[in-house]
């Protein structure tokens, strides 16, 4: 008796939810319609908790069985005869008990409405895709019209003549599609956990052009959606994926928002502003490596970056500080960029070995399920606003390391290939490390000699430093103190400031604080450039660059972010020009000359080598009215010698100008100008 009745009230509700479905629109959403209505919007959004308070049984079936419940309110909104153009329902705002994350979907998810978060890491070109189709019974002439929900195309199984085949299709109706994938955001994992993925299908209004424009890959989304099987390809059918039917669809808001910051936090984050953050946050960089001041001074900076600047006549100024340490192996600079990108609010770890510029930009791949092409992002664009770590750098082949000159300094990948064409954005500070060639950095070698990287990549980092291992008995008894007391007690590299902690102190800063110089700071840092570079004035080399400069503006700035501070004062400045003049006197300083040369670093030459090497072009074209085209070696080594140029070092000179294709020696013994 209980079932009966039972069953005869399930039979008296699902008879009477088409007349609620339209009470509701009637009576709750009417203003909206009449709006969307005569505004022309293909899409009327509708509040779920608005549902939820108006009719418990409607809400709660949409949750369960969404697809006929949406059906519903489609065929409820299209008998009350408002619009002559469909118009597609679409909620948003479920309860928090339908937020699922990507790897905790299940089996007992399918055919119920969810909401997912993700960053998008692919997005298909927009396809056609059959969504009605109008059959026509061979026997008796009837049609049988049939909506097409699956992969596959449908048939009618019975005609009401009781044929069962040949039925003819009539009839069909398209509409676009768009398949999307999106990744975890890395923000939301725990510990070691890799951000899983999951596909989902756009359609209508959510791939009409203007939508498309938040259909960015790295661009942080909310779907709501109906949960799918799909079978496996080339499958007995036993085994499915998952995609998403997506109803809903919001661009979140991506610079550190995603990070939850709650009223005791902020309360916290103020705290440590007030005790001292520099050094606090400074000594929370990676405690359990020894020694490497300077360099963890300038990550901690890095994480806080400076402030982006849209200038009136269009051009942008960067605010993220890219950083590349250079030195020994075993140095611990691995350990350093892994420790960076775990307390990073952002971050993407890259190793070089495995690096490509496809996985570090953007490309474009082959969509198996729409048969089309796919836009892919790479580490800079889903790290947009956090750090990429790139390890072993110098093992990236040189055509891929070219693929970040964009990225580094305009922050922005532009992809035009297989008729798609997209600018991503790629606002990502970049931690690099590389090895040098030979092993061993050698200080007095410029740079761009010692490491195989593109001088044009060098000259786009803020601050490079080298990782030495220099044999010292004082150092290195403390480092072997500091790492055997981590052995016996492990504790004592537990950092002043949580990770999670500082993880929040950092995403609170880049949200809220936008720091500008004072007149002061303005004064310190102008003073700085002028009369570095004013000591060169007669000098061939170069201290100092105008990069320089917006570096020093750049450091300033993430000072005063980590003081919480909207003003850089001269504190800031005098912080930044120590740390910029550290990196140069390692990297820059010239031993024979005694002065700093920026082109050590940018141009790859120093110029006291630059000098005797033109001193060595200038000996070969003079001897060329005595000898001719071809000039004997050891003239020009007798003629070097003579201007204070050693027979080895000269040597080296015509090594290095046969490699860069400036002479040939087209006869032993003899040089010939190219």
């Amino acid at each position: 008796m209980d079932d009966a009745v039972a069953g005869k009230k399930a039979q008296e509700l699902e008879a009477s939810l088409p007349v609620r479905a339209e009470d509701f629109l009637r009576d709750v959403v009417m203003e909206d319609i009449l709006k969307a209505t005569s505004e022309g919007d293909k899409a009327l959004l509708v509040d779920f908790t608005a549902l939820d308070k108006y009719d418990l049984d409607l809400s709660d079936r949409l949750r369960s069985q969404p697809e006929d419940t949406l059906r519903l309110f489609g065929e409820a909104l299209e008998n009350m005869a408002i619009s002559e153009t469909p118009i597609k329902i679409r909620f948003f705002n479920l309860p928090a008990s339908c937020s699922v994350r990507i790897k905790d979907l299940r089996s007992s998810d399918l055919g119920r409405l969810i909401n997912v978060e993700g960053i998008i890491r692919q997005a298909s070109e927009v396809r056609p895709e059959m969504v009605k189709t109008v059959w026509e019974c061979p026997i008796c002439a009837n049609v049988i019209p049939m909506f097409q929900t699956g992969v596959n195309i449908e048939k009618p199984a019975e005609c009401v003549c009781g044929n069962r085949k040949g039925f003819l299709m009539k009839s069909k109706e398209l509409s676009d599609v768009q398949k999307i994938t999106i990744e975890e955001n890395p923000e939301a994992l725990e510990g070691t956990e890799q951000p899983s993925r999951i596909s989902i299908l756009l359609r209508h209004d959510l791939v009409d052009p203007t939508f498309r424009k938040r259909i960015v890959p790295g661009n942080l989304i909310g779907v709501i959606g109906v949960l799918q099987e799909v079978p496996f390809e080339k499958t007995d059918g036993k085994r499915f994926d998952i995609i998403m039917e997506a109803n809903f669809v919001e661009a979140k808001h991506q610079e550190y928002e995603e990070l939850k910051i709650s009223l005791e936090d902020e309360e916290a984050i103020r705290k440590i502003a007030s005790h001292d953050p520099w050094t606090n946050i400074v000594n929370s960089v990676a405690p359990s490596i020894y020694g490497h001041q300077k360099i963890k001074e300038a990550m901690a900076l890095q994480l806080f970056g400076g402030v982006r600047k849209k200038r009136p006549d269009g051009t942008v100024g960067r605010g993220d500080i890219h950083i590349l340490l250079v030195g020994d192996p075993g140095a611990g600079k691995s350990q350093l960029l892994q420790y960076m990108s775990k307390i990073s609010p952002k971050s993407r770890y890259v190793a070089g070995k495995g690096a490509s510029a496809v996985g570090l930009t953007a490309t474009v791949v082959k969509d198996d399920f729409l048969k089309g092409w796919t836009l892919e992002a790479g580490a800079l664009v889903l790290a947009s606003d956090g750090i990429v770590c790139i390890d072993e750098m110098d093992k990236i082949a040189r055509d891929d390391v070219y693929a970040l000159h964009e990225a580094m300094e305009q922050q922005s990948i532009t992809v035009a290939k297989a008729n798609i064409f997209a600018t991503l954005r790629a606002q990502t500070s970049v931690l690099a490390a590389a090895n040098p060639k030979y092993g061993r950095f050698d200080r007095n070698t410029p740079i761009a000699e010692q490491i195989s990287m593109p001088e044009t990549i060098l000259s786009r980092f803020d601050l490079i430093f080298p990782v030495k291992d220099v044999p010292n008995v004082e150092k290195d008894q403390m480092l072997a103190d500091h790492i055997l007391q981590l052995q016996i007690t492990p504790e004592t590299a537990t950092p002043v400031l949580e990770k999670s902690v500082l993880r929040k102190y950092v995403a609170y800063a880049k949200r809220h604080i936008k720091p500008q110089l004072n007149s002061g700071a303005v004064a310190l840092i102008r003073n700085f450039f002028v009369e570095l570079r004013r000591k060169y004035v007669n000098e061939t080399s170069v201290p100092i660059s105008p990069r320089q400069l917006e570096a020093l503006v750049r450091l300033s700035e993430a000072s005063a972010r980590m003081r919480m501070s909207p003003v850089a004062n001269e504190l800031d400045a005098q912080r930044a020009i120590d740390l910029l003049t550290y990196a140069l006197y390692q990297l820059a300083f010239d031993m024979e000359t005694g002065k700093l040369d920026i082109d050590k670093i940018e141009g790859g030459v120093a110029a006291s080598k630059r000098n005797k090497m033109m001193t060595v072009m200038n000996i070969i074209r003079d001897l060329e009215n005595q000898f001719g085209k071809r000039v004997p070696k050891a003239s020009i080594l007798q003629d070097a010698e003579a201007r204070d140029i050693s027979i080895i070092e000269t040597e080296q000179i015509l090594d290095e100008l046969r490699m860069k294709g400036h002479i040939i020696e087209p006869k032993q013994g003899y040089i010939e100008r190219v």
